[in-house]
């Protein structure tokens, strides 16, 4: 989930993103996470170059619209039902659409669900709801999943959703074949404090961040210190890499600097041409400063004792994140 985007390319979004998902279409490079790659990724993977640059019109190929495409035609499509969700949410919030998940990583995460058989999970952000339905599809019958929702319009939303599709228990609740979506409204830490209040010896066995940068590290620690994860249990973060844009935070550069070599400025979010300068300058400040606590983040859990992580540099980058077991805590 990514912040809005600049307000002067509402229509632009509109547009395209009706255009990605009707049809299952790979969408243009906006400034969506959903939708393209960070620029990391792009320079660890030779194949992503067609997508970054014109110059590498010669491999368009191989680009990495043409892989998007590639990947969706040999990807399981859908439910409708997603398709829909999608088309309501740039109807709904038509400039920052773009904080629902692809339909790609939706994919992802349901197939995940499916191999973990999770039997409670918390997410951490849900917006419309597209990515607690889909974990949700990938569940075993008698599990649940709590997810945590600031914007009360978006709750709302989610919520009429979650009850028209049977996730809850004012839906379509005899012989439930789903697992159950409940929804707290309001901060993600003082509803995780009263969620964990109210169920005594609550463990998750899948936690899913994707909520307000700053508060990553806030929702780890109450995660780990409280002891909430269970032995089999992992974490996923998204946006972990966000948008490249971690590799210019300062930690980034200081180390560059000792290295003797001078960091090279971070480079701006992409905007349409009708941003005037300072627009674009205020806007690549605020996304730096999002970057910076992602980064902030990721230095903390990589020197964490207590667990083992990889950050995939997929979508817009993808931590997984598990307590370390017994016997490899004993040798370390």
């Amino acid at each position: 989930m990514m912040p809005s985007a600049s307000a002067s390319v509402l229509q632009h979004h509109r547009r395209i993103m009706r255009a990605a998902w009707q049809g299952m279409r790979p969408a243009p490079r906006v400034a969506t996470s959903s939708f393209h790659t960070s620029r990391p990724v792009a320079a660890m993977n030779p194949s992503f170059e067609g997508a970054e640059s014109s110059s590498s019109d010669s491999n368009s190929k191989g680009g990495y619209a043409a892989l998007l495409r590639y990947s969706e035609q040999h990807s399981t499509p859908q439910p409708e039902k997603f398709a829909t969700l999608h088309a309501s949410s740039v109807e709904h919030y038509p400039s920052s659409a773009d904080k629902t998940i692809s339909a790609m990583q939706g994919n992802f995460l349901t197939l995940l669900m499916r191999m973990t058989r999770p039997q409670v999970v918390l997410e951490l952000g849900c917006f419309m709801g597209y990515s607690a339905m889909a974990m949700a599809d990938g569940m075993p019958q008698d599990s649940v999943l709590y997810t945590c929702e600031l914007d009360s319009r978006a709750a709302q939303l989610a919520r009429d959703l979650f009850e028209r599709e049977g996730y809850n228990d004012q839906g379509i609740s005899q012989n439930r074949q789903l697992a159950k979506i409940e929804l707290l409204e309001g901060d993600g830490l003082a509803s995780l404090q009263t969620l964990t209040k109210a169920k005594s010896n609550l463990k998750f066995d899948a936690v899913f961040i994707d909520a307000d940068k700053g508060n990553y590290i806030n929702y780890y620690n109450f995660i780990m210190d409280n002891d909430l994860l269970s032995d089999h249990g992992y974490i996923l973060v998204d946006n972990a890499l966000f948008q490249g844009l971690v590799v210019h935070s300062p930690s980034q550069d200081d180390q560059t600097k000792k290295k003797g070599s001078l960091p090279s400025p971070p480079p701006s979010p992409r905007l349409d041409a009708s941003s005037s300068d300072a627009e674009k300058q205020k806007t690549a400040v605020r996304y730096q400063k999002y970057a910076n606590h992602v980064d902030a983040f990721n230095r903390q859990v990589a020197k964490d004792p207590r667990v083992d992580v990889v950050l995939l540099p997929v979508f817009d980058g993808l931590s997984v994140i598990m307590k370390k077991s017994e016997k490899k805590a004993t040798r370390s």
